[in-house]
């Protein structure tokens, strides 16, 4: 019997080290997740006070600042920030596009970098879009006087223009009606009765950029009225 006990004590040993071999392997800690690199980063075109990360749509005529926001917040100052367009136009979380820009001072393409050369990057496109402005030439005019009946097509013309638009939509509106009129720019409307009426436009482009005609205040007199 005894001639078995070195056996034994091979095996326990063999499992008391096969034990110790499994703890120390699960005492190893994983690799560390890095704790200043960005997981994702926003762009957001700010201009006259209003942030947009949706369309990134800027007007011309105005300064605009383009701005990147990190995931998670508060890593601004560990990270480097690049915008770039073919190449680079410059660094920071912010950047500045003129007024009236050339396409070759829009960045198109942000890159931000830890100090471990860890990076993510956002390809983004800016529009930039001037709104559709009323011409002061419409009618009726401000104050104008009709006459007719409620059976008389009384004429309405208004007319915007917009610099990257040729063809723009119109809402006209007569008293509490709504007309979708497209891209009308005349009409005739009968069914006018004698007093005070209101006459406003407004004008939409392909953008979604919109200019409101003035609340026009006009009169109908009615002839047959006016014959008796």
């Amino acid at each position: 019997m005894w001639h078995r006990h070195p056996v034994f004590s091979q095996v326990r040993l063999l499992s008391v080290a096969t034990a110790l071999l499994l703890a120390a392997c699960l005492d190893i800690p994983d690799t560390p997740e890095p704790q200043n690199t960005a997981s994702y980063v926003t762009v957001y075109a700010v201009q006259k006070g209003n942030a947009d990360s949706t369309s990134l749509k800027i007007h011309p005529e105005k300064i605009a600042t383009l701005k990147a926001e990190v995931h998670p917040k508060g890593l601004e100052s560990e990270l480097n920030f690049s915008w770039y367009r073919d190449s680079l136009l410059g660094s920071g979380v912010t950047f500045k596009i003129p007024a009236y820009p050339e396409k070759d001072e829009i960045p198109n393409r942000l890159v931000v970098k830890d100090g471990e050369g860890n990076y993510v990057s956002s390809d983004f496109e800016i529009t930039v879009n001037s709104p559709p402005t009323f011409i002061e030439d419409f009618f009726p005019a401000q104050g104008d006087t009709l006459y007719g009946t409620i059976r008389t097509a009384f004429p309405f013309s208004w007319k915007a223009y917009d610099n990257e638009d040729a063809s723009l939509d119109y809402i006209l509106k007569i008293d509490t009606a709504h007309y979708h009129v497209g891209a009308l720019e005349k009409i005739q409307q009968s069914g006018l009765h004698a007093g005070i009426h209101l006459f406003q436009v407004i004008v939409k482009d392909s953008e979604g950029d919109t200019d409101t005609l003035p609340l026009v205040k006009f009169y109908v007199v009615d002839t047959l009225e006016a014959k008796r």
